[in-house]
Parts: C-alpha cells; structure tokens; sequence
C-alpha cells in the first residue's frame, strides 16, 4: 500500500470547471475533497496540508469570503491555491489577485496556479452574461472582443501537474 498525503481539497465552482480541477487533483494526489462549509476542525486539525480551489469573477475569488472567515483555522497549514479564470498569464495582475482576495497571514505559507478556465457563454447567468457584455464594450482590440463572445474550454487534466508535482514535493515525494 502506498503513503498518503495528510491533506484536503476544498473547492469553490459556478460553472464546473474549478470542480472539475478539484476532482482530478483528489484522485492524483489520493485525498479527501470536502466542501469547505463542511470542512471540520477534526478534519483540518490531521492536515498539514490544504488544497484550495476557486475560480475568479469580478477580480474577485469565489472562495475569498470563506478565507477571511477562516483564516485563523487555517493557520499553519500549507496552503496551495488553484486559482481559474479565463485571462491569467499577466504576472502583475495575478499578484494583485492574489494579495486582494487571500488574507495577508496567509501569503507566507501558500502557493498559487493560476489555471485556464471555460466560458460557455449561453451558460452563463445574466449578471455573469452582463458583465461580460460590459468589459468586452471597453476592449478596444475587435479580435479580443470577438474571442470574449466566443466559446471557450481549456480545462484539461495536464494543468494541474505543476501543482501536484509540488504538493508531492512538499510531502516527501509522495
């Protein structure tokens, strides 16, 4: 029998594609995924280690309401965030996400992914709908504005091996 992680996933979705990550990340890495409204002290109390898993509307992180109420139950955990939107290779903008929407005592003990997401748009809720409509009236580039109202998946498994590949790291190798 194989060693296991003292570890977690929890995860936050809206349309499927952070869920999706999540359950790829808890078979290949062999660990509980939990909702995090469900994560109990027992549970957190054995893991030295929490995956955490959100996508990103607005700017702002799904799962960052329940990181600022939670903050203290995490500490000394090792934290390692998948983040997932649709527009994240811009260095400086994912550091301002991440110091926006993760509480500052947790910056030291994590680390972030930032993974390509999907926008189906006939998905999508009407605020959501909206708010797309909106940004994409202020992009002045046609061919950014035309790919926005496109559809658009790139969830594939392969994203999370960098993450897995240092969460395996931090444990040992497992």
């Amino acid at each position: 029998m194989g060693n296991s992680l003292n570890g977690v996933v929890i995860y936050k979705s809206r349309y499927g594609a952070t869920q999706q990550y999540a359950e790829w990340i808890r078979k290949e890495l062999r660990i509980p995924l939990i909702d995090p409204e469900r994560l109990d002290d027992p549970v957190l109390a054995v893991c030295d280690l929490v995956v955490i898993g959100t996508p990103v509307y607005r700017g702002k992180m799904l799962i960052r309401d329940w990181l600022w109420q939670n903050q203290q139950r995490l500490r000394g955990k090792r934290l390692f965030f998948f983040i997932v939107c649709t527009h994240f290779s811009d260095r400086e903008k994912q550091m301002t996400m991440i110091r926006e929407n993760i509480p500052g005592g947790m910056l030291a003990s994590c680390e972030a992914w930032f993974l390509p997401g999907k926008v189906i748009v006939a998905d999508l809720s009407g605020p959501d709908a909206l708010y797309l409509d909106v940004a994409n009236l202020s992009e002045e580039d046609r061919a950014k504005r035309d790919a926005a109202t496109r559809a658009d998946d790139a969830v594939q498994e392969g994203n999370i091996l960098p993450l897995v590949k240092t969460v395996r790291s931090f444990a040992g190798g497992l």
